[in-house]
């Protein structure tokens, strides 16, 4: 098995890791969102 200092010499393996991290904490942001955006105007459950 590879070392971890021959994993992050790799660039298509930092580039995926980055996007995921990227979109991970994107969809954590949106969801808070939408559920305070769900609650300030008393929508209901879908």
């Amino acid at each position: 098995m590879a070392d971890l200092r021959q994993l992050m010499d790799n660039e298509v393996l930092m580039a995926f890791t980055s996007y995921a991290t990227i979109i991970l904490t994107k969809m954590m942001f949106m969801s808070s969102a939408t559920a305070f955006q769900r609650i300030t105007n008393k929508s209901p459950p879908e």
